[in-house]
Order: structure tokens, then sequence, then C-alpha cells
């Protein structure tokens, strides 16, 4: 098993490429050592992950759960945000946004993904405004509704 070095996710199977609570992704290997209180020796174990611990940008959800925006993109669909809606989940698209790092700066565009370009059906809303097929730069503090799911973005 894996050991996400940020979220300290233990779940990992050994031939995952991303993190299954974070997704971080578990590309580079270092070793971590493992200490225990009791008599037991520790073991080296061995994990995969960025060379560069640091999330710059990062997607926090009502539980404080957060999906990181790494180097590539990062598509949020139903399936991460199934669990924190209270409506029908099918309001929420299988591949309901995607944010992405430019020069720099994040941006947002709804439902637009190297595979596919067309937007989801159901919209993203940031800062109250219905996101258009067009890219949409990120701030820190910026609010991403998608149905009655609130999700705030941070760098």
């Amino acid at each position: 098993m894996k050991i996400c070095p940020v979220c300290n996710e233990k779940e990992n199977n050994d031939d995952e490429r991303f993190c299954t609570s974070c997704g971080l992704e578990l590309t580079k290997s270092s070793k971590v050592t493992s200490h225990t209180t009791t008599n037991i020796p520790s073991k080296n174990i061995e994990i995969e992950s960025n060379s560069d611990f640091k999330i710059p940008g990062k997607l926090i959800l009502s539980d404080n759960h957060m999906l990181s925006v790494d180097a590539s993109q990062r598509l949020v669909g139903r399936t991460d945000l199934k669990k924190y809606t209270k409506k029908d989940q099918n309001l929420i698209s299988r591949s309901h946004f995607t944010v992405y790092k430019k020069e720099q700066k994040y941006f947002i565009q709804d439902g637009v993904t190297n595979v596919q370009n067309r937007p989801s059906e159901n919209h993203t809303i940031v800062n109250e405004k219905k996101l258009s097929e067009n890219e949409y730069e990120l701030k820190s503090g910026d609010k991403i509704l998608v149905s009655d799911v609130l999700i705030l973005f941070e760098v």
C-alpha cells in the first residue's frame, strides 16, 4: 500500500497512480520511515509521491475534504460530489467542470477536458455567475456551486 504524503491516505494500492482520497499524483518514489510507540521495530515503507509535496491549488468541500489541483488538469464530477448533495445526484454531470493551471494562474471550465470539449448539461456557477464556454480565472476564495454543493477554491 502507498501512503499519500499530503493527506496520509493509507488505502492506495501499489499500482495506483493517483491518491484515492485527494487525487495527488503518486509518481516519484521516496522512502518514509514509520515510527511506532511500541517495541515493534520501525520499517521503511516505499511510497510514490511528487517531489514537491506542496499543492498550490485546492478545492475544499463542506467536510474540509480537499481535492488537489496540481500542474495538470483536475476533472470534478458526480463521483467526487455525490456524497455532498441533498438533491438528485444526476444534477451533477459525470464530468462537471475542469480546473487547470496555466502560466501560474488557475482556470475553470464547465465540463471541458482534454478528451471532451463540451460544457456540462447542468452548469457550474462561480461567485453566483454561471460559467460560459470560456475559461474563467479562479482566485483564492472563489466559491464554486454545482447543484447544491458549495466548493471553495484556495491557493
